[in-house]
């Protein structure tokens, strides 16, 4: 709580110095900031402390055992100050090896009482045979929580539609109550957690609930509520507790030694995730413990990327391992351009050829710390890419036999970063050129419009393009990317989620998620530059702006504390959740945060390792 005073305060400093720009509050902003803004809630938190908290743990394991053996259940002749006037709600889920074994829920009592109630729920509801297991009970991860009054969310229209409860509920923190005449259907924020439904899945769940009982929407009122929230691992071990499922990063945790360990954790994990043909296992879905059969080549190549940025940056074997394999693999696809000399790129087995396989496999053979055995190689696909553009600058964005000019906002930063690297290695009139006529039609297809997914490829390629021409309109492109995506951070200033602080709100109001790592590494990029350039003012912005996004990349990934309700940790700790009340752990994802994290690292620690 220090920490996120302090960070307060820091932001009300830098806003008084001009120094950050608060995203504005009207109609491209939404009821949702104003809300946001307000630090106004539908619901109230149960008051409950930290001594609550583990005399709540002991008494539901104390009745626990009593139910196990028979005794008659416990009653406290005395709770801590502060706890006995204090009325709710409780739900305790008992859980083994991630497994929910069982849940219990108490009516409104009196919160010993209800917690009590709720564990002796819990405890009958695994029948006969396991509940006479008194072992058992030391064995159970016991989860509860606390649930804070419920409030009527007054919605104009169809509740079931996500946009209309937006203003109103946040992902991970408000639970949802669907009151109807004949019965209330509930969702508590941990329900939403832990099976990864997102809010549209919700209120599919609850209206399908609804109708099921016989009720009528439109005789159904919605309710919001929060909870306190926290699980005991063993007896008498510390007690966890969690805000949207996580526990929260401090902001001094961006420092060498936080950056090392959570770089070095995500490149074992991706590591880990590497299979022997040198793809990677593409999405693990934690809350039902399997992988997805889904697949993106050009995803696939820049997890190859990180593996290779790693590898040359820490010189760790099994990242240079995972990169050597992975670039065998794609090059199997390689393939000369008959209508063009020394020229070639990857034919990909979808047959779609996508211009994002040969640009990131360029850029990836350039940043693996062998990199001069791949130079030919890396010349012919160059050469390939340059063939694809246009005289406007415009890419075509797949190679013959396919045909697309689609991804527009994706591919072409990616072949100018494979040629800007090239560049660096081989300057020559035909990148720059590529470059001049990019810029000119890339710019003006920005600014009519805008897109954030537009701008993390783009800045870092001009970046390091203008750090090596110094052409001031290459930095002014690069500014100007970075300004306006620089304006949708979240702060204190316009969020009351500590967890969500440094966070990019690129395509809804208040939201934000994993595309914050992607938009960190042109965030780094473009500190670097506004160092190198004398722009000192804008340096200390976004020096600002990078230390607060990788705190918010780093609190999405994911740490054993928050590994509860995994069935195999190993396969979650340390990769990269979607977003943070959302745990698909994607491989492109994890590739993003693992090279962001790096430059990171490298931009605001350069004399420390």
């Amino acid at each position: 709580m220090r920490a996120y005073k302090l960070a307060c305060a820091l932001w009300a400093l830098m806003l008084t110095e001009g120094l950050v720009a608060q995203p504005p509050i009207g109609a491209a902003a939404d009821k949702h900031w104003q809300l946001a803004a307000s630090g106004t809630h539908p619901a109230e938190v149960p008051a409950l402390n930290d001594t609550h908290r583990q005399f709540l743990s002991r008494l539901v394991r104390r009745t626990l055992r009593d139910e196990a053996a028979g005794r008659k259940l416990y009653e406290p002749a005395y709770v801590p100050a502060g706890l006995g006037d204090l009325s709710l709600e409780a739900v305790v889920r008992l859980r083994q090896g991630g497994f929910l074994r069982a849940a219990g829920t108490s009516g409104p009592a009196p919160a010993a009482t209800a917690v009590r109630d709720a564990a002796s729920s819990a405890w009958k509801s695994m029948g006969a045979e396991a509940s006479a297991d008194i072992a058992l009970v030391e064995q159970l991860l016991i989860e509860i929580e606390a649930l804070g009054p419920a409030r009527r969310i007054e919605i104009e229209g169809d509740w079931t539609q996500p946009r209309a409860v937006d203003p109103f509920i946040e992902p991970g923190v408000h639970g949802m109550v669907v009151r109807g005449p004949r019965a209330q259907h509930r969702f508590c924020p941990s329900d939403i957690v832990t099976s990864d439904m997102i809010l549209s899945d919700v209120l599919a769940k609850l209206s399908q609930l609804t109708h099921t009982d016989g009720s009528k929407l439109a005789d159904a009122e919605l309710l919001a509520f929060r909870t306190a929230h926290w699980y005991e691992p063993s007896p008498g071990a510390k007690i966890v507790s969690l805000h949207r499922g996580l526990t929260l990063v401090e902001s001094e945790a961006v420092s060498p030694a936080g950056l090392d360990e959570a770089i070095a954790r995500l490149a074992a994990y991706m590591a880990y995730r590497q299979r022997a043909s040198g793809l990677f296992a593409y999405q693990y879905e934690p809350a039902i413990d399997v992988y997805s059969d889904e697949n993106n080549l050009v995803r696939q190549v820049g997890a190859t990327l990180a593996m290779a940025v790693h590898a040359s940056t820490s010189g760790a074997s099994a990242s240079r391992a995972a990169a050597d394999i992975g670039i065998r693999f794609h090059l199997q696809g390689l393939k000369d351009i008959p209508e063009v000399e020394n020229a070639a790129f990857i034919a990909t087995t979808d047959k779609r050829n996508k211009l994002g396989v040969t640009a990131l496999l360029c850029t990836a053979m350039a940043a693996h710390p062998d990199s001069r055995a791949y130079a030919p190689v890396r010349e012919k696909l160059v050469n390939g890419m340059l063939w694809l553009q246009r005289p406007s600058g415009m890419f075509v964005t797949a190679f013959p036999p396919a045909e697309q000019i689609d991804a527009q906002d994706y591919f072409p930063g990616e072949a100018l970063l494979a040629m800007a690297t090239q560049y660096a290695h081989d300057p020559s009139a035909k990148i720059l050129d590529a470059f001049d006529r990019a810029i000119a039609y890339y710019r003006g297809y920005f600014r009519d419009e805008p897109s954030p997914a537009f701008v993390p490829w783009q800045v870092q390629a001009y970046t390091l393009m203008a750090g090596q021409t110094k052409r001031k309109d290459y930095i002014d492109y690069v500014f100007e990317l970075t300004d306006w995506l620089a304006g949708m951070q979240l702060n204190p200033s316009n969020c009351p989620w500590p967890e969500l602080h440094g966070g990019i709100a690129s395509y809804q109001a208040g939201r934000t998620g994993i595309a914050t790592a992607s938009y960190l590494e042109a965030f780094a990029d473009a500190l670097s530059l506004a160092r190198e350039t004398g722009d000192a003012q804008r340096a200390a912005r976004y020096e600002i702006v990078v230390r607060l996004a990788a705190r918010f990349v780093m609190q999405l990934q994911v740490r054993p504390e928050e590994a509860y309700f995994i069935r195999s940790p190993q396969d979650a700790v340390g990769g990269m959740r979607t977003g943070p009340a959302l745990n698909l752990l994607r491989i492109d994802h994890c590739q993003h945060a693992l090279i962001a994290l790096i430059k990171t690292r490298k931009v605001l620690y350069p004399e420390q390792g």
